[in-house]
C-alpha cells in the first residue's frame, strides 16, 4: 500500500472514529425511573418542559411559578406553566392534554396525589416523559418521609418541608411553650390537597402528646388570604376565649391577624403558623405571630427543574431532594433553619411575599 493510500485510509478510520464519538455523545440518556422503566432524554439540545402547578392564586404559588421559569431561562428551555386552580379534575385533564404534546419533562405539583398517580407514573414514562414531583408526594406517599415520597415511575420527588413530622415541628413548639389547658382554632387548606391532609396528620399526632390542648374550631380555605379572611371571622367571634392559632400558611394568618386586632383579641392570643413568607417575617418581629416555619417554594421549584438538568447531564439523581437541592435525610429537618422565631428571624430570607 502506498504511503498516500495509508494516510487516505488513516483518515478515514479517523473520521469514523470521531463520527462515532459525536454520535455516541448525541445519543438519548436512558434515565430508570423504577419498576424497570426508563426514560431516553434528549441530551443534544433544549428541551421543553411543562410546570403543572396546584394553584396560581396566592405569593406561594406565585413564587413556584417563578422558581421553576428562572431555572427553565436558565437553562435556555421552554416551559409551559399550568394553573391547577385547586381542582383535581382539571388538573387531571392538563395532564391527559400534556401526554399528547410535544414534551421531554414534567415538573408535577399536584393537587391531589392519588387521582395524578398513574398518569405521571405509568402514563407519562410510556410516552418518554420524565416526571418529577415537588412538594406535593403522589400515589398515597404523602404521609411518607426522606425516600419514601419518591414515587416509582418517576425521577425524583423535591420537597420534604410539607411532610407530617415537618409540620408536626411548629405544633410541637406550640405544646411546649404554652402548657396546660388551651382553646385552639385552627385555619387550614381544601380537604383533598395532600398538604393539608399533612397537617391533619400532624394535628392528629399534637393531639395525642398534648391532649390539654382542645381544639375547638377548624375552618377550611383554599389558602389564600381573602378565603382566611372570610373564615376567620365568624371563629373568632364565636370562639372569644380561644387562647391559640394554628394556620397552615402565612398566607392564612395574615388574614387571621387584622380580624384578631379589630375584635381586640390579637394580644391575648399566639399564633403560630407555616411559611415564613416576607408578611410572616415582619409580624415575627412585630410579634403578631409566635413561631412559623421555612417555606422555600421558589427553590423547591427552581431545583424541581435543575435536577432535570442533571439527568440530562449524566449526573446521578437522588430520588428524594430537599427544597435547597441536597438529598433529603429522613429525621432531619428538611432545611436549616427549619423554625423561624423572634431569635433568627432576621437572618432568614423569605422566598413568598
Amino acid at each position: 500500500m502506498t504511503v498516500q493510500k495509508i494516510r487516505t485510509a488513516g483518515l478515514a478510520l479517523a473520521l469514523a472514529a470521531a463520527m462515532a464519538t459525536n454520535s455516541s455523545l448525541a445519543q438519548p440518556a436512558a434515565l430508570d425511573v423504577g419498576q424497570g422503566k426508563s426514560v431516553q432524554l434528549a441530551n443534544d439540545r433544549p428541551l421543553k418542559i411543562a410546570f403543572f402547578s396546584e394553584g396560581a392564586n396566592n405569593s406561594a404559588m406565585q413564587a413556584s411559578i417563578d422558581g421553576a421559569t428562572e431555572a427553565a431561562k436558565k437553562l435556555g428551555w421552554q416551559i409551559d406553566v399550568f394553573d391547577g386552580k385547586f381542582d383535581p379534575v382539571t388538573q387531571l385533564n392538563q395532564l391527559q392534554n400534556a401526554l399528547a404534546r410535544d414534551y421531554d419533562a414534567w415538573v408535577l405539583k399536584a393537587v391531589e396525589g392519588n387521582i395524578m398517580c398513574d398518569v405521571a407514573t405509568k402514563d407519562a414514562p410510556a410516552k418518554n416523559i420524565l416526571v418529577v414531583t415537588a412538594v406535593l408526594s403522589i400515589c398515597g406517599r404523602g404521609a411518607n418521609e426522606g425516600a419514601a415520597l419518591w414515587s416509582p415511575g418517576t425521577l425524583a420527588y423535591v420537597g420534604g418541608a410539607e411532610t407530617p413530622l415537618a409540620f408536626f415541628q411548629v405544633l410541637d413548639r406550640m405544646g411546649k411553650e404554652n402548657p396546660g389547658p388551651q382553646k385552639l382554632g385552627v385555619i387550614t387548606g381544601p380537604e383533598l390537597n395532600p398538604i393539608t391532609k399533612n397537617h391533619e396528620a400532624a394535628l392528629a399526632m399534637f393531639k395525642k402528646k398534648y391532649p390539654e390542648v382542645k381544639v375547638v374550631a377548624i375552618a377550611r380555605t383554599d389558602y389564600s388570604t381573602p378565603s382566611a379572611l372570610e373564615k376567620a371571622g365568624p371563629m373568632v367571634q364565636a370562639n372569644p376565649d380561644m387562647t391559640l392559632y394554628y394556620t397552615a400558611f402565612s398566607n392564612l394568618s395574615k388574614g387571621l391577624v387584622p380580624v384578631l386586632e379589630e375584635a381586640g383579641k390579637l394580644d391575648k392570643v399566639k399564633i403560630y403558623d407555616n411559611g415564613a413568607t416576607a408578611w410572616a417575617v415582619e409580624a415575627l418581629k412585630d410579634g403578631k405571630i409566635a413561631v412559623s416555619s421555612a417555606n422555600r417554594l421558589k427553590s423547591n421549584a427552581y431545583n424541581a427543574v435543575m435536577a432535570i438538568a442533571k439527568a440530562q447531564n449524566g449526573e446521578a439523581v437522588a430520588r428524594a431532594i430537599g427544597d435547597l437541592g441536597e438529598p433529603l435525610v429522613e429525621g432531619q429537618p428538611p432545611t436549616n433553619p427549619y423554625l423561624i422565631d423572634k431569635g433568627n428571624v432576621d437572618a432568614f430570607k423569605p422566598e413568598v411575599e
